[in-house]
């Protein structure tokens, strides 16, 4: 049996994420390629995209969590990646936490413990933006 070597716990939820990647072949909108998580926790998620990116590939993506209506700007590292289908790939990727704000809002989403907190990181986030 194979240990799950992950420090957060996964969630299995479908979230629209847009990457910005002016390098992508399949990128709408002039540089934004859109895709879905699969999975996410604290620190990363599984993303379902029609664009192969390299190991080590260095993403900006925004995270839009429909349950808390937030959404969240994130850099990322893309560490493994694997064909689903011609044209269709999975690709997991560690979320570079520079900001708190992203930390709590993703909390806030997965966990859902305390609303009060959700609209204040909410505002800040807006303000800091």
């Amino acid at each position: 049996m194979v240990k799950d070597k992950r420090k957060e716990k996964r969630i299995k939820e479908e979230l629209r994420v847009a990457i910005e990647a002016p390098f992508a072949a399949k990128a709408e909108n002039g540089n934004v390629l859109n895709a879905l998580t699969q999975d996410v926790s604290l620190g990363g998620a599984r993303i379902l995209t029609n664009e192969l990116f390299p190991v080590g590939t260095s993403l900006k993506m925004t995270l839009y969590l429909s349950r808390t209506r937030q959404i969240i700007r994130v850099q990322s590292e893309v560490r493994w990646t694997r064909a689903v289908e011609p044209g269709l790939y999975e690709m997991g990727v560690e979320f570079q936490h520079s900001i708190p704000l992203n930390v709590m809002a993703l909390i806030n989403h997965l966990y859902g413990k305390e609303r009060r907190l959700s609209a204040s990181v909410q505002a800040h986030h807006q303000d800091a933006g």
